[in-house]
């Protein structure tokens, strides 16, 4: 590419996490992430996100409560910026039940894997590159569970009267 007269050559980043997306036009918003609002998420989950994957248990947990805190921090924005029309407290129990599902993993690689996969998620919907089809797809499943949960398993009686 050709350089321009006077322009400054800028080093690119190391990794994605060292400047959140910018845009190109100079301005007091120009160095802030596209979703973050304050930025704080963001950056804890760059840094959450590049850590070395941990053998040992007391840490991963100690990951595991930091993404939960901070998934449930964005959901405000979340629903907010993706004119989600579910009330918040729904949409925080809906995530708080996401985690509970997988409490009872004990296999550290796939732990790891999980907060891996979990701090990704999360940095595409604050970075705004998910669409509200993504996020809607995604509080609706959940909802789904919920009540798949929530109502008891056909009895004998149930079955026989409904002819199965």
């Amino acid at each position: 590419l050709a350089r321009l007269p006077g322009a400054k050559s800028a080093a690119l980043p190391s990794s994605a996490c060292a400047e959140p997306h910018t845009r190109p036009s100079p301005g007091p918003m120009a160095s802030m992430g596209a979703g973050a609002s304050s930025g704080n998420i963001a950056l804890r989950n760059c840094v959450q996100k590049s850590l070395v994957f941990t053998p040992e248990l007391g840490k991963t947990a100690l990951r595991v409560k930091s993404l939960h805190r901070d998934c449930l921090r964005s959901v405000a924005w979340t629903k907010r910026a993706y004119t989600v029309p579910l009330p918040e407290r729904e949409m925080r129990a809906l995530v708080s039940l996401a985690f509970r599902e997988k409490s009872s993993i004990s296999d550290m690689h796939q732990i790891n894997r999980l907060i891996a996969m979990g701090r990704m998620e999360l940095e595409e919907t604050l970075m705004l590159w998910k669409g509200e089809s993504h996020i809607m797809q995604l509080f609706e499943t959940l909802a789904e569970k919920r009540d798949k949960i929530a109502e008891p398993p056909p009895t004998f009686l149930d079955t026989f009267f409904d002819g199965k």
